[in-house]
C-alpha cells in the first residue's frame, strides 16, 4: 500500500515540528534550572551579606562595661575617626534623654563614631581638666584634628547627628535632610549650637 505524497510530507513536517518543539522545551527547562541555581546562589550570598551587616550593627551598638572607672563604658566603632567622651550622672534627667539618643544612633550608625561614657561622680578630675561643670557634657575629638571640642550641657539628637555627619563625612541613613551638609574628611570640627 502506498501512501499519498502529501501525507508523507505532512508526517515529515510534523516530525520536524515535534523535534523543534522538543528542543525548545529542553532549552527552556535547562534555562529554568540554570536561573533557579543562579538566583538561589545570589539569594544565599545576599542573606550572608545581610547577616554580616546585622552582626556589625549589633557589634557596634553593644555596650562594653570596662573595669576602669574612667571611662566606665565604651561602645561604637573603636577605629572610628570621631570619639565622643560623654560625661553623665545616673540621676540626671537630661542624661537619660542623651542615653536614649545614643542608643538610637549606635543602633543605626554605630560604625561612624566611638562613644566613651564617664560617670561624673567617678571622673570629676577629668571633667575639671576639660573645664566642664554640667551633666551631660561632651568632649569631641577627631583623628583628623588635634584639638578637642567641649560642650557643657544637653545636645539635641539633631545636633549630635550634625556633628557626626560633619566630622565623619557621611550622614546617618535616617537623616536624609542632612545629606547636603556632608563635610570632606580633611575639614576641621566646627561645633556651633547657639
Amino acid at each position: 500500500m502506498h501512501w499519498p505524497k502529501f501525507v508523507i510530507e505532512n508526517d515529515k513536517n510534523r516530525q520536524a515540528l515535534a523535534k523543534i518543539g522538543l528542543i525548545t522545551v529542553l532549552f527552556f527547562v535547562a534555562a529554568n534550572i540554570f536561573l533557579r541555581k543562579t538566583i538561589s546562589k545570589n539569594k544565599e550570598q545576599l542573606i550572608i551579606s545581610e547577616n554580616q551587616l546585622a552582626v556589625k550593627k549589633v557589634k557596634f551598638s553593644q555596650k562594653i562595661r570596662l573595669e576602669s572607672d574612667c571611662p566606665d563604658e565604651r561602645s561604637g566603632n573603636p577605629d572610628a575617626t570621631l570619639t565622643i567622651k560623654y560625661f553623665y550622672s545616673p540621676v540626671c534627667f537630661w542624661c537619660i534623654l542623651e542615653d536614649q539618643h545614643f542608643d538610637e544612633l549606635l543602633q543605626k550608625e554605630g560604625q561612624a563614631f566611638k562613644l566613651e561614657k564617664y560617670s561624673r561622680e567617678k571622673c570629676a578630675d577629668i571633667m575639671q581638666k576639660h573645664k566642664l561643670s554640667l551633666t551631660p557634657s561632651f568632649v569631641f575629638s577627631s583623628i583628623n584634628d588635634s584639638q578637642e571640642y567641649t560642650v557643657d550641657g544637653y545636645i539635641s539628637k539633631e545636633n549630635l547627628v550634625k556633628v557626626i555627619c560633619d566630622v565623619t563625612g557621611s550622614c546617618l541613613k535616617s537623616e536624609p535632610s542632612l545629606k547636603d551638609k556632608i563635610a570632606p574628611e580633611s575639614q576641621k570640627i566646627e561645633i556651633n549650637f547657639k
